[in-house]
């Protein structure tokens, strides 16, 4: 498998703790969801990839994102 943007098979996998915050300033009322993903980050250019895990996507599905313009 090569890197999707540089095309490099110079990749590696590290495990990683990654929190995720709601954007918003209602967003500020929600709680952080930690995921646990193993990162594919390419050697030569640095693009990085990730999948989070159901439960953890679960969670993310959970909360609905703000709508006071905070962006995604």
């Amino acid at each position: 498998m090569s890197c999707r943007s540089c095309h490099s098979a110079n990749q590696s996998k590290f495990p990683a703790e990654i929190s995720v915050h709601f954007s918003g300033f209602h967003g500020l009322e929600k709680p952080t969801v930690f995921v646990f993903p193993k990162l594919l980050i390419c050697l030569n250019c640095g693009f990085t990839e990730f999948f989070v895990t159901d439960d953890e996507l679960q969670k993310l599905k959970n909360f609905e994102p703000s709508d006071d313009g905070g962006g995604s």
